[in-house]
């Protein structure tokens, strides 16, 4: 296991470092994938799809903080191309396991919430439409987003609104809070934000394939990489995580021994 920062080099719109959308779209140019699930959405509504080529893949730059159901394309991704791609939280990946897929991109999850949740806390807490928004993030233990406020016809400026998620962490989706996984350990690789400078992408590396694969990519001049991740920072939300497994084993004492409680 390897952990890297690593920022695109190509001007691609993206969440952060842009690692993402690069990465797919060398392994869609290369062959290495013949097709991949990636999600777009309307109005932050997630809507999963297959990404063929690189275009297709550009619909999808921005991390989405609602519900996606990306792994009922799988099978018919896996019945109609030979090598198919995830992109999905730890909880797609884990489902994805299921399925003979060519590569598996995690992305760092603390939780996540339904649309029509995620909505309500946007227009409630910060008197937002979910069409002014232009980027959502939940990042050093806050829930942020921006908007764009025009300055004159030609300039506008960013706006930044943000609650801590303690604050609202009780409305995530039920499934977050039983969940033990942050750095989706199952993905070939896993990409998030924490560990690395703002503008960067954190990579966890698992296994050869996809060192190679970045490698190349650097060779080529696609990506930027430093070994500067600050890997305790990842650890940390890692072990906040695990503390759901006491709460499991709970719930499962529970489950089977009710007239204890």
């Amino acid at each position: 296991m390897k952990y890297l920062s690593v920022k695109s080099k190509l001007n691609i719109e993206a969440q952060d470092g842009g690692f993402t959308t690069t990465f797919l779209g060398y392994c869609l140019e290369s062959g290495i994938l013949d097709a991949v699930v990636v999600v777009r959405d309307k109005n932050w509504k997630p809507i999963a799809y297959l990404a063929t080529n690189t275009v297709e893949l550009l619909e999808s730059p921005k991390s989405k903080y609602s519900i996606s159901p990306n792994n009922k394309l799988l099978e018919y991704a896996t019945e109609n191309y030979d090598k198919v791609g995830l992109v999905g939280l730890p909880c797609h990946i884990l489902g994805g396991l299921q399925f003979d897929l060519a590569l598996k991109v995690g992305l760092f999850c603390t939780k996540n919430f339904h649309y029509e949740t995620i909505k309500n806390i946007i227009k409630e807490r910060f008197g937002l439409d979910m069409d002014e928004v232009v980027k959502m993030n939940i990042t050093k233990g806050k829930f942020v987003v921006e908007t764009l406020k025009r300055t004159d016809l030609v300039h506008s400026e960013k706006v930044v609104y943000e609650i801590p998620i303690k604050e609202i962490e009780k409305f995530c989706n039920l499934g977050c809070r039983v969940c033990t996984d942050f750095s989706a350990k199952y993905a070939d690789v896993s990409v998030g934000s924490v560990g690395s400078e703002d503008g960067w992408n954190t990579l966890i590396i698992r296994n050869k394939m996809v060192e190679d694969i970045i490698n190349e990519m650097t060779e080529k001049g696609l990506i930027e990489v430093k070994e500067t991740v600050d890997i305790k920072a990842v650890e940390k939300l890692e072990n906040i995580k695990k503390k759901n497994e006491e709460i499991n084993k709970c719930s499962a004492y529970f489950a089977v021994c009710p007239a204890l409680f």
